[in-house]
């Protein structure tokens, strides 16, 4: 099992703990159930800051998903976690909708490349 199956089980698991449908989680996540499905199957990327939002959503910490998946993760990921900046980024983009978030990983890219 790769690390973005162990992600969606556990996903799936938090949900259904939860109480959540796909349809309902999917719902108040602003994706489709259709995505939703594939996230838990490990077949579509869950991004952090969707990660956080859900974490939220079903009351569990981001490292509840990220547990022994380090594999997709850098290995300096837990440590750039502990830095105020991007805690402060990860929290500010949770209340941002989904064209807002692209927008913000558009510019964390271009900057990224030299901002040219």
């Amino acid at each position: 099992m790769n690390a973005y199956q162990q992600i969606g089980r556990k996903l799936q698991k938090a949900r259904e703990e939860a109480g959540f449908s796909q349809e309902e989680l999917a719902k108040k996540l602003g994706c489709t159930q259709a995505s939703l499905s594939n996230y838990e199957l490990g077949k579509r990327r869950l991004y952090l800051a969707d990660l956080q939002r859900i974490g939220e959503l079903l009351r569990k910490p981001v490292t509840y998903f990220l547990e022994n998946s380090e594999d997709i993760l850098p290995a300096d990921f837990k440590g750039i976690l502990s830095e105020r900046y991007i805690r402060e980024i990860l929290l500010s983009i949770r209340d941002l909708k989904p064209e807002q978030r692209k927008s913000v990983l558009d510019y964390i890219l271009w900057q990224r490349s030299g901002g040219k």
